[in-house]
């Protein structure tokens, strides 16, 4: 077994849980849909975070071909796929108590803590992609561009609350996040 895959494996069941939280909530939401109270801030949240999980554990296909990974870049990587199960366990109501189907609610409560989540992210991708040279994987400093881009329409939301921001800035995200994807992973070699 290579490292890689030992590592992976690690990082995979972290990466499922995250995509459970969010499968999971979606399901609960469509079962429910007749009490359900949409946000749909709320929804296109959900949604950047389901791409943003996706995009991250495609990342990692860079270090396929690493032959020696360093505790310290396992270390950070397990706190990256930390603070990636946290959005997707921050972004999805608990469906608990008298108004656990109303997303409004939900969304004007928990905002600052999954947005704020997000940003870590953000803030953690910057660190990781500049020192990506150092852990053997070239590519990453050049993906910085979009992630910098990314951190406005992420923390414009913490602090400005209005209607055309709550919709904007994470659907300015989403598109972030889809380019980010198809540029620097259009396909896995």
């Amino acid at each position: 077994m290579r490292p890689f895959d030992f590592i992976i494996l690690l990082f995979s069941f972290a990466y499922t849980l995250a995509l459970t939280h969010l499968l999971s909530a979606i399901t609960r939401m469509i079962r429910h849909r007749r009490s359900l109270v949409v946000s749909w801030p709320h929804a296109i949240w959900m949604l950047d975070a389901l791409i943003f999980l996706a995009a991250n554990w495609i990342s990692l296909w860079d270090f396929h071909e690493q032959t020696v990974i360093s505790i310290g870049a396992i270390a950070i990587g397990f706190a990256f796929v930390v603070v990636q199960y946290l959005i997707c366990a921050l972004v999805t109501p608990d469906f608990e108590g008298s108004d656990a189907f109303n997303l409004r609610t939900f969304h004007e409560r928990q905002r600052k803590t999954y947005i704020g989540a997000f940003l870590v992210c953000m803030l953690l991708s910057l660190a990781l992609n500049s020192g990506g040279g150092a852990i053997g994987i070239q590519n990453w400093a050049n993906e910085n561009a979009l992630v910098w881009a990314m951190v406005p329409p992420t923390a414009i939301p913490l602090f400005v609350k209005n209607n055309y921001v709550e919709i904007a800035a994470p659907l300015l995200l989403l598109v972030l996040g889809v380019t980010y994807t198809m540029i620097y992973y259009p396909a896995l070699r």
